[in-house]
């Protein structure tokens, strides 16, 4: 019975990270649905949610004014969630003339000061933006040209991860998301993603769902664009970067814990929509990509407890050593980091530990009734 616990559990562990990406790489390859591109230039509103970015606001939005698309076409809103700092006054006076101020009084958190700024917009499609996002000038243009599908109603685009500093948290993370991009991308060409990417994504106006503060509004949105019957798809040709930010680990830790907290309570706040019957592949999509994927420390736990009743073998004795030897290498890695000292070869570890932590975390707040609704500029 041990036995068949610890290789299920570690056969739900090798599904999510190998078996999933190989099945849907399958799929796309069989039944990919290509978007129908073409140029075109309808009203744009560039939504920048910001709250206390007077040392960012300012290059985004040269930045956002260099994009490639006509002056006419393009509608800059910068939405302040009650900045106390200089955020507003640099708008105010340096870009009044292009750029459109709305002030969010309070914190009342990204989603909710998002649902005003799509209120007070006028353009046919939303793009939003975070302030630390750099976005070439065709960028916007290529976002734009996907809508020319009529079944798309969402789109995102590519994301690049900087790695400019050593720090083990910022290499793990574009490692990360290098994987993530892949089983974006083939989830895209086989039907739509399950979320966009929050620093780089439109969709088309009417389709904006006004959302409760504690839903993530990326991930809900391209949800809510599916539901309605639409396609939320990847641009593999609009390309923006993300600079690398130093984040601490029990930074990181805390990101990653809060996004899927709220991810879970926004799959829970829809989950009448994933029903195998109607909606079968994309409900394997997210069963696949994100319930079990938050749920592989559980079953990283149960193969342990499993493993520990089976030590009387010798083949599951080395098996109890590797497992425990990863742990201690993330134990390491970080205790290294703390002291700043980066060692390459500890990065997948670190970042594996990092992770598969976070899940627990986010079922702590959940059980705890925590609701996280705003968030903080740059590393604590």
């Amino acid at each position: 019975m041990a036995a068949a616990v610890f290789w299920g559990a570690i056969g739900m562990v090798v599904y999510v990270y190998v078996g999933y990406p190989c099945l849907i790489f399958l799929l796309a390859w069989l039944r990919p649905r290509p978007v129908r591109k073409a140029p075109q230039v309808p009203t744009v509103s560039f939504i920048i949610a910001a709250y206390n970015e007077e040392t960012a606001i300012a290059d985004k939005l040269a930045n956002t004014l260099a994009l490639d698309y006509p002056t006419d076409k393009l509608e800059v809103i910068v939405a302040s969630d009650g900045s106390t700092d200089r955020t507003d006054e640099i708008v105010r006076t340096q870009f009044a003339d292009r750029v459109r101020l709305l002030h969010v009084p309070g914190r009342v958190g990204k989603t909710i000061t998002q649902n005003r700024a799509v209120a007070a917009a006028t353009g046919e499609i939303l793009a939003f933006s975070d302030t630390t996002t750099v976005y070439r000038p065709e960028s916007l243009q290529a976002l734009v040209a996907h809508f020319a599908d009529p079944e798309v109603g969402s789109v995102t685009g590519s994301v690049i991860y900087g790695v400019e500093t050593a720090a083990s948290v910022d290499q793990g993370r574009a490692l990360y998301w290098n994987y993530e991009s892949f089983l974006r991308r083939q989830e895209s060409r086989f039907h739509s993603v399950l979320g966009n990417a929050g620093c780089c994504y439109a969709l088309r106006r009417r389709l904006y769902t006004p959302l409760a503060a504690d839903m993530i509004s990326d991930v809900a949105q391209a949800i809510k664009v599916v539901q309605q019957g639409y396609r939320a798809v990847v641009a593999d040709d609009a390309f923006v970067y993300e600079p690398a930010e130093s984040r601490t680990i029990g930074s990181e830790l805390r990101r990653r814990a809060r996004v899927i907290t709220r991810g879970l309570r926004s799959k829970w706040a829809m989950r009448a929509f994933f029903n195998p019957l109607r909606h079968p592949w994309f409900t394997l999509q997210v069963l696949s990509h994100r319930v079990l994927r938050w749920a592989v420390p559980i079953f990283l736990l149960i193969a342990l407890a499993a493993n520990a009743f089976l030590l009387h073998r010798a083949a599951f004795r080395w098996l109890f050593v590797a497992q425990l030897g990863l742990y201690a290498l993330g134990g390491v890695a970080y205790a290294l980091e703390e002291r700043n000292v980066h060692v390459p070869g500890l990065t997948i570890p670190l970042y594996f530990c990092v992770v598969n932590v976070a899940p627990l975390l986010a079922l702590r707040a959940l059980l705890r009734g925590e609701r996280a609704i705003t968030w903080e500029t740059g590393p604590p």
